[in-house]
């Protein structure tokens, strides 16, 4: 472990929180992390922090509890310079968007999304292949899981990795985000599915949603034959070659500290015009207000 600690803080206690506190522990990484309660520290700030640490004492801090307390936690930390990751989903209805579009352009801080499997070494063989043959593509994406919480659907609480992974995708392609169009849309609390176009040939539709088992899989197929599977529960990519398949097995890729590394190293932007947009389709396509 390097000698030089520095600190991370978890503002909710939940159990994503101590999960990836955990992970933070076992990687051996010089991120030293501390978790506190999200309500507690909306009600008394100084005293919900570890004894004797400041705000200013974390290098980055990870807000992991619901939409509607990320958006006040994120308000009261504004002035703050530091480095602040959003956990998902940012927003459940329009008006969250509306009110994150206000309070981000206004925080010190640089802020980032919690979205680790954009930086897993498996995401990174992934759409090296898929730009090696962008004619004609059709990506068919999605993820399911038991998880069904009270505050947050299920659609949204698996679609924002789709959507972060999109985001990726559009970047890495180097088009503007003016190519990427909506096609169509339907979803419910329960399940919901996006259809869009990236450029001129490339179909992607999305899909997320409650299920009785957990999957996450993207497909990429040429003229309904499937080229790539990028399996993210097995952490392999499966690339079809003439008769046989080659297979990429990633068991010790961490993507939850190849973000942190990446976060704490650089000063990556995020597309917030996309991403809000992304997030603002998904909505809609539940009924979501308008």
């Amino acid at each position: 472990m390097n000698s030089q600690a520095e600190s991370i803080l978890f503002i909710g206690h939940g159990e994503w929180s101590r999960k990836v506190s955990d992970i933070v522990v076992a990687s051996g990484s010089r991120l030293k992390p501390f978790v506190i309660s999200a309500r507690d520290f909306l009600s008394a700030e100084k005293q919900a922090l570890p004894k004797g640490l400041l705000l200013e004492d974390f290098n980055i801090i990870w807000i992991t509890t619901f939409p509607e307390m990320q958006l006040k936690i994120l308000e009261k930390l504004q002035d703050l310079n530091s480095k602040i990751i959003l956990e998902k989903p940012i927003a459940i209805t329009l008006e969250d968007i509306k009110l994150l579009q206000s309070i981000i352009p206004r925080v010190k801080s640089s802020v980032y999304l919690s979205q680790p499997w954009t930086f897993s070494k498996l995401w990174e063989s992934a759409t090296t292949q898929i730009l090696e043959n962008l004619e004609y593509l059709e990506i068919d994406a999605f993820r399911v899981g038991e998880l069904e919480r009270t505050r947050v659907s299920p659609s949204l609480d698996w679609l924002p990795h789709e959507l972060y992974l999109l985001a990726s995708l559009m970047h890495s392609t180097g088009l503007k985000d003016e190519f990427l169009k909506l096609l169509s849309s339907r979803g419910s609390s329960k399940e919901i599915s996006l259809d869009y176009q990236v450029g001129n040939d490339i179909k992607v539709n999305l899909r997320a949603g409650k299920s009785d088992y957990r999957r996450a899989l993207w497909r990429i197929s040429v003229a309904d034959r499937v080229v790539l599977e990028i399996d993210f529960d097995t952490r392999t990519v499966i690339k079809t070659d003439g008769p046989g398949k080659i297979t990429e097995e990633f068991d010790s890729d961490n993507p939850i500290m190849n973000m942190l590394e990446n976060y704490r190293e650089y000063n990556s932007a995020v597309n917030w015009d996309l991403i809000f947009r992304l997030y603002s389709e998904a909505i809609l396509a539940m009924g979501g207000d308008r």
